[in-house]
């Protein structure tokens, strides 16, 4: 598959929006706030025989300020393969503890990436979407109702909204890698060291039941089976250290976005707008956080401080098509070409 940006999507993190932004705690005795930010190179491990595996959120005492949509979810860095037994993601939603429970986001579902069976085929990553759903979520559990008897592991949770932009960006964008982990310096003698701090994005540590524990790249896939020599053959396991080198960075140009594509309708934190509507039904969402707009991408990114997953060509679903990412400061440039018309620059980088 090629490696163009085609047309991009940014999947958003809510969950940890509102904790970064202190709209809502994520606190749980089974991952909570460790399951967030996308830090997952070191998964969370849940208890053996039990069927509550990881958690954001609780049932009672997290009533959101408002509530918010959702569309895709993500796990990183997951063994979940490994267990014949298939999973509920499970919402825990509403105002009060009876208002709701237990609705399953796992399906029905659109596969992106090795969530076309439940439970999927591989270790690593599995990512879908789903049809658009608003409510007060209050949080987030994966559960089962069988389970192998293993440590169960996950790097991060993330839920969220994905916003796809609306045409791709000009021909004559860049994308580049970054080898800035690698330092060189003259010696005396005048011969040249180079001290290797990283040379990539940090590998995920897998820690697969029967095969023990090891490195792999961030979003590559690996084999569930219980014993790789036997099963596929050693040259299929994922070779830590010999993955794609460099950071990646996008530096993309836009033209021709509409005021509706750019910017939110009415950037304001309640419902009431100037038209004298004073009543808006009960689960009407904040507008920032049910905008399909980029400044959705950027407002809920905090300009790109927090992270959130990249995918240039959202028609490619290849590994290595995914990355996480934020934003260069400073390099949201928007220009007003035309009436209700715009371009818009912007660079991104891919985090270590």
């Amino acid at each position: 598959m090629g490696k163009q940006v085609k047309t991009p999507r940014f999947y958003v993190d809510m969950p940890t929006f509102l904790h970064a932004t202190g709209q809502l705690g994520w606190d749980s005795d089974n991952g909570g706030a460790e399951l967030l930010y996308m830090n997952c190179a070191n998964a969370n491990f849940a208890e053996i025989e039990q069927s509550l595996m990881f958690q954001i959120g609780n049932r009672t005492d997290n009533t959101p300020k408002t509530s918010f949509p959702v569309n895709f979810c993500a796990l990183l860095n997951h063994n979940l393969a490994s267990d014949s037994n298939p999973f509920e993601l499970l919402t825990y939603k509403g105002v009060s503890e009876n208002d709701g429970n237990n609705e399953d986001i796992s399906t029905p579902n659109t596969n992106v990436l090795n969530f076309n069976s439940n439970p999927p085929q591989y270790n690593g990553t599995s990512i879908w979407t789903f049809a658009e759903t608003n409510e007060y979520w209050r949080g987030f559990a994966v559960v089962y109702d069988e389970f192998s008897e293993y440590n169960h592991q996950l790097g991060s949770l993330v839920v969220g909204k994905y916003f796809d932009c609306p045409n791709s960006p000009d021909l004559n964008l860049t994308m580049s890698r970054r080898f800035d982990g690698i330092k060189k310096q003259k010696t005396i003698g005048g011969k040249t060291l180079a001290n290797l701090y990283y040379d990539g994005p940090t590998e995920w540590t897998m820690n697969h039941p029967n095969d023990g524990v090891y490195k792999y790249p961030p979003f590559e896939l690996d084999y569930a089976q219980d014993d790789f020599f036997s099963e596929i053959g050693f040259d299929a396991r994922a070779k830590s250290g010999l993955g794609r080198k460099g950071l990646r960075s996008w530096k993309l140009t836009f033209s021709y976005i509409s005021e509706s594509d750019m910017w939110m309708e009415n950037e304001v934190s309640n419902t009431l707008i100037s038209d004298g509507e004073t009543n808006p039904a009960l689960n009407d969402p904040n507008p920032m956080l049910s905008d399909n707009s980029f400044n959705f991408v950027w407002n809920c990114t905090l300009g790109g401080t927090l992270p959130f997953i990249f995918q240039p060509d959202n028609t490619n679903n290849n590994p290595d098509q995914f990355s996480i990412c934020t934003f260069r400061e400073n390099t949201l440039d928007v220009t007003q070409v035309a009436s209700n018309v715009y371009t818009l620059n912007i660079t991104i980088d891919e985090v270590a």
